[in-house]
């Protein structure tokens, strides 16, 4: 299966030349002054499973679509694992779930928002093994507490705690849980300021950073404690695009932002790094 995916992969690459140098172009207009340091362009197929969520255990970057599990090397571009049926029957029989939101790493384990869209009757959790992404077990969350879904989640590596929002769109507080005593509720939080269509998010040094679709695809900083929340940078996207997930990265004793968008056209994904900026 890997070495069939390689080769498709490369033979695909030749032949979408021409969409990657047309979405290169159509990225060239901005809403406003662009802060990323690089970014890659993914077209095609690829920009299919690069298209929900993103996380790492800075060895690997594992990605998310609507319903696979994509994992790569730390570029971002070589494949190496995938599970194309990440959305179990069961979910999708007995609580309507057809979508994988953001993603975040913890221990081994692959921490998956999931919802019945449109719906929004079960917010779910969905665990998968990181090694091989084989789903494990999943925990439906109090649909009265996440009022529109469960579009994205985030663990906090020093705790085990996991973080969501009330609503996908306007959210008023942090929900909290315990992902070692089987996602038990522990705290809510009010937010002093809403942050909207938050996309994604992860935890750096005890800072709960998200990235939002809003009106400039801004990334924030939210302080768990106290609910406070901090704009980090404006992504200022070409319109039509939609900012999607993000995850953090370390080099050379820095730490980076991964954040990646839909295009436009909606054949490719850019994937961007920002400094944090610490």
């Amino acid at each position: 299966m890997q070495s069939i995916i390689r080769i498709l992969s490369v033979f695909l690459t030749v032949l979408l030349l021409p969409l990657f140098a047309l979405t290169e172009f159509v990225d060239s207009f901005s809403a406003g002054e662009r802060t990323e340091q690089s970014k890659t362009n993914i077209t095609g197929i690829g920009a299919y499973f690069r298209s929900q969520g993103v996380t790492t255990d800075g060895e690997y970057l594992y990605f998310s679509s609507k319903s696979t599990l994509y994992k790569t090397d730390m570029s971002g571009k070589n494949y190496v694992d995938i599970n194309l049926s990440a959305v179990p029957a069961e979910l999708g029989d007995n609580y309507g779930i057809k979508h994988i939101g953001g993603i975040s790493y913890y221990n081994g384990f692959i921490y998956a928002g999931m919802e019945d869209s449109k719906v929004w009757r079960h917010p779910v959790v969905g665990v998968y093994l990181a090694e091989t992404l084989e789903f494990v077990e999943y925990f439906e969350l109090d649909s009265a507490v996440h009022t529109r879904g469960l579009p994205w989640v985030s663990v906090d590596g020093e705790t085990g705690l996991l973080y969501a929002f009330d609503h996908s769109k306007t959210p008023e507080k942090i929900v909290v849980y315990n992902t070692e005593n089987n996602m038990e509720k522990t705290a809510e939080i009010p937010l002093e300021e809403t942050v909207k269509s938050v996309q994604g998010g992860e935890f750096y040094n005890g800072t709960l950073y998200v990235s939002a679709n809003d009106e400039t695809q801004a990334i924030y900083g939210v302080n768990v404690e106290n609910g406070k929340t901090e704009k980090i940078t404006d992504r200022n996207l070409t319109k039509g695009s939609e900012g999607e997930g993000m995850t953090i990265i370390g080099s050379d004793g820095e730490a980076y932002i991964l954040a990646f968008d839909l295009g436009p056209l909606f054949v490719n994904t850019n994937l961007r790094k920002y400094p944090l900026g610490e």
